[in-house]
């Protein structure tokens, strides 16, 4: 097994010279509860989150047998430190690379720097935790093609940007819901006939009075459907 990090598309590589006993994943998943009007609890699935990757290693000052050191044979200690403190510093992307034989590679991912944490040993090595969070290329004017990848799909990107822009505002709809106060233009159409009988029979009622002394409704677009589908089963007779 090999870990590579690596920047400016491979312009700069640094292999992990001790590699961890462990790693530590993370893959978090969005939710949203939301309360209908008759009291349940709604729970809406959302986008999984970025992923994140880290362990707990460190870097010597001397040689071992176990040192990986294809490609930072004149790297020791503090090297080590200096360089990843430099990315950090300049905010730079890293990709990330974890092979077990060259050939197959289970992590090949964008990343960036979340924490990093060293201490001197007694015994001259830097004892070191990093953590990293997967990196959003859309966030890139100009993203750059990575060691192992394809370079990227600028129609593909756009697509990409779209879907998010769309998933933004369904998520902005769900936490500043559309209030609908009044039978007008502004109510999706198929909602004001239901809407209009169930007022006039007083099945609803105003939710309040607006400052030209009109009663305000107060529906949002939840509301409106179970107005009609209440609505629809009356004309089927569901209720008799």
């Amino acid at each position: 097994m090999d870990i590579f990090l690596s920047v400016n598309n491979r312009a700069e590589i640094l292999q992990i010279p001790v590699m961890p006993p462990s790693f530590t994943v993370s893959k978090p998943q969005t939710t949203e509860k939301f309360e209908t009007v008759s009291g349940e609890e709604l729970l809406l699935i959302g986008s999984p989150k970025l992923k994140g990757i880290g362990w707990e290693s460190f870097f010597p000052i001397r040689d071992y047998p176990f040192l990986k050191h294809s490609y930072n044979s004149d790297m020791w200690g503090w090297d080590y430190i200096y360089m990843i403190d430099t990315w950090i510093k300049q905010k730079l992307p890293i990709r990330l690379i974890i092979t077990y034989d060259h050939k197959d590679t289970s992590i090949n991912m964008p990343t960036a720097v979340s924490s990093f944490e060293y201490e001197l040993k007694s015994d001259g090595d830097l004892w070191y935790k990093i953590q990293f969070e997967e990196l959003n290329l859309m966030g890139y004017d100009n993203p750059i093609p990575w060691y192992g990848e394809e370079e990227i799909d600028m129609e593909e990107l756009n697509k990409l940007k779209e879907q998010v822009e769309y998933l933004t505002g369904v998520v902005e709809e769900l936490a500043n819901p559309m209030i609908y106060d009044y039978i007008d233009n502004n109510m999706p159409e198929w909602a004001r006939e239901s809407v209009q009988k169930l007022y006039d029979a007083g099945i609803i009622k105003g939710s309040g009075i607006d400052e030209s002394g009109f009663p305000t409704l107060g529906l949002d677009y939840l509301t409106l459907r179970l107005l009609v589908i209440i609505d629809r089963a009356m004309q089927a007779g569901a209720f008799n």
